[in-house]
């Protein structure tokens, strides 16, 4: 390593927790931290953050994250965050009031009225159809039920936007945020005009769109005092966490996709332009890298399956975890790895909050299906890891059904650190699965398009060719295809069969 080479910082502001990396010229990650925050819950159906929580977490971390180098050396700043959440600020860019983050499902009936009323107008601008999550019902929301407050807006800002209006002074956003939210036109990679004129959005609320690599603006000498740093570095617009997410894990051309288990899982296969029609059972979401895109699937709760699964029936190995000093999720994978493909017929649906991709189902719940008495603890975690991974296989069926095949698969995130589940995903999809070396992917590609923003690498490609670095491939076992084949079938199946009786169980139908 040359120990006088550029730094750039990349940071991912998601949804509990701030993660930082370091990364040098030459892609080496050299210092990492994270910072953790909480969620506020007023009122049933709201979930809120603040703001100054975000920026203290940003400032411990990154002190942290270059403690022990020369801060002198440091380039560029990027910044990854969590998408639709809405911030509301004063001309001074002071928050009005706490964030109202994805989570926040307060929206509905403005999300109900904007489908009714514009439903064909968003699938032909902005590619997707409205619901709670997005931005725009949240904005309208505050329009409506809080006037008072509305009159002092000056701009609109997403999570990550006001992370960069603290280190800059600028107000700006970039088109894969803005593209998540309801209001950007998606080819134009705009504001989506025509629309909020008619929903009477100001336009000067909203900042100017920028593709990520764009430099906003330098850290202001206050900002640069706060955190101990030089003043004068360059702040890229950045991205938002999926397309920061496509980023770090190499998703930058035809035939790229990801297969990224955290808490949510996440799939992204890249575009080299706006498909000519939308296809619902995926979201259309606009790239890092100017002018590209990418499709959005999203396994709902990928890893949470596996973390619930421990936290209600691992106790046993919380407990031995402390006593023989290992991770209690590697303890409970273990014996998994001695059952046989197919869990000996027993059958996980991972749809604990809801299906998302593709079946866009909030009343879906999750459920073992075959259980017999020969199964153990062991078929249950292994049933587990293959039904997260057939909703996986749901994804890149619907991609390329759609003409786009997907030929490099990587994986990234916390659930890629298991072997047994890394070949669970190579064999229920029956492809290479290529895991990377570095699992805070988000942070990373913030990190590529700061530097690649700041001329520290050429563009974000170079940027990926020297900093996403992987390890060895994991083949799909031929011997199992038939098994998975079978067992995907099924899947499909029994989701199809039990959706009127989780629409009943919840009161829906």
């Amino acid at each position: 390593m040359n120990a006088g080479s550029d730094l750039v910082v990349g940071i991912d502001l998601g949804t509990s927790t701030a993660k930082i990396v370091v990364v040098d010229q030459s892609g080496n990650v050299l210092g990492r931290a994270r910072s953790a925050y909480g969620i506020r819950r007023p009122a049933p159906g709201h979930a809120e953050q603040s703001p100054k929580q975000w920026w203290e977490a940003v400032s411990r971390a990154l002190g942290e994250s270059l403690a022990d180098l020369d801060r002198s050396r440091v380039k560029a700043i990027g910044l990854s965050g969590q998408l639709n959440g809405i911030v509301l600020v004063d001309a001074q860019g002071r928050p009005l009031t706490e964030a109202a983050i994805w989570l926040d499902q307060r929206a509905t009936g403005q999300a109900d009225r904007l489908e009714e009323r514009f439903g064909e107008l968003l699938r032909r601008a902005t590619y997707g159809r409205i619901s709670s999550i997005h931005g725009l019902a949240k904005l309208l929301w505050f329009m409506e039920r809080e006037p008072d407050l509305v009159r002092h807006v000056h701009r609109v800002l997403f999570p990550k936007d006001y992370i960069n209006f603290r280190l800059t002074g600028q107000f700006a956003t970039d088109a894969s945020d803005a593209g998540a939210t309801g209001m950007l036109d998606m080819r134009r990679r705009d504001w989506f005009m025509e629309l909020l004129d008619q929903l009477n959005v100001p336009a000067q609320w909203l900042p100017p769109v920028h593709e990520s690599p764009d430099v906003i603006g330098t850290l202001t000498p206050e900002a640069a005092s706060e955190l101990g740093l030089l003043p004068g570095i360059p702040v890229v617009a950045g991205a938002g966490d999926m397309a920061a997410l496509a980023v770090g894990t190499g998703v930058t051309s035809a035939g790229t996709g990801c297969a990224s288990i955290a808490t949510a899982g996440h799939v992204a296969v890249h575009l080299e332009e706006a498909p000519d029609v939308l296809d619902e059972r995926l979201w259309l979401m606009c790239h890092a890298i100017p002018g590209r895109y990418f499709w959005h699937g999203l396994v709902l709760t990928g890893g949470y399956s596996l973390d619930w699964f421990r936290r209600r029936f691992g106790q046993a190995e919380r407990l031995a975890s402390d006593l023989v000093e290992r991770d209690h999720f590697e303890l409970l994978l273990e014996p998994a790895g001695n059952v046989p493909p197919g869990s000996d017929g027993l059958l996980f649906l991972p749809f604990l909050d809801g299906a998302a991709t593709p079946y866009n189902d909030p009343f879906a719940r999750a459920a073992f299906i075959g259980a017999a008495a020969r199964h153990g603890k062991a078929h249950f975690v292994r049933a587990v890891l293959e039904g997260v991974a057939y909703n996986f296989r749901d994804s890149f069926e619907v991609v390329e059904s759609l003409g786009f095949p997907v030929t490099d698969v990587r994986t990234g995130e916390g659930g890629s650190r298991s072997l047994l589940w890394r070949q669970v995903m190579a064999d229920v999809l029956g492809r290479e699965i290529v895991p990377l070396k570095e699992l805070d992917c988000s942070a990373l590609g913030a990190a590529c398009i700061a530097g690649a923003g700041a001329g520290v690498w050429r563009d974000v490609q170079e940027a990926v060719q020297i900093a996403v670095q992987t390890g060895f491939p994991v083949a799909p076992d031929p011997a199992v295809r038939a098994v998975y084949d079978r067992g995907y079938a099924v899947y499909k199946q029994a989701y199809d069969a039990l959706q009127p009786v989780f629409h009943r169980l919840a009161g829906a139908g």
